[in-house]
């Protein structure tokens, strides 16, 4: 129902503006997501993976790092990230994140919290491994910390026991 005034296209209004940039924004920050998962999806997983069997590893519980991450993140960066850890716990979720990577994460001290959940990244050739991981079951897993992006992110990881 807008009409041309004098030869002139009236200006859009500012609402539709910001919600564009808004959905630009959120599309963008998906296809961020999509790129940063896929390294691990294919043999870059299990190379990393061979990588972490080799070199010796901090041994911490799940809910010790969620801890540590949530009490003082840029300490436990220093102490966790880019180091091979064994983390030890109880599995909260088995799934696939948007790039179809699967994973495996660790229960933490709050079971609703969204945010600050350790979330091991595995191949995805371990699809078959991870078929016989349970809800609730005790497992130990081993990983290169890459540090906190909203969840605790573990990558390359493989089952320890």
């Amino acid at each position: 129902m807008s009409q041309e005034v004098n030869g002139q296209k009236p200006e859009k209004k500012w609402y539709l503006k910001k919600r564009m940039f808004v959905v630009y924004a959120i599309l963008v920050l998906a296809l961020i997501g999509s790129l940063g998962g896929s390294k691990d999806s294919s043999s870059t997983g299990t190379q990393a993976a061979k990588e972490t069997a080799t070199k010796p590893a901090i041994t911490v519980t799940a809910f010790k790092m969620a801890s540590d991450y949530k009490e003082n993140e840029v300490a436990a960066d220093a102490k966790y990230k880019d180091k091979i850890v064994e983390v030890s716990g109880t599995v909260d979720t088995i799934g696939k994140d948007v790039a179809d990577t699967p994973y495996i994460a660790f229960a933490t001290e709050n079971q609703y919290e969204v945010i600050n959940r350790i979330q091991c990244m595995f191949g995805t050739k371990d699809t078959a491994v991870l078929s016989s991981v349970t809800k609730g079951q005790k497992i130990t897993l081993r990983g290169k910390v890459s540090g906190a992006l909203g969840n605790i992110i573990i990558r390359g990881c493989e089952i320890v026991q």
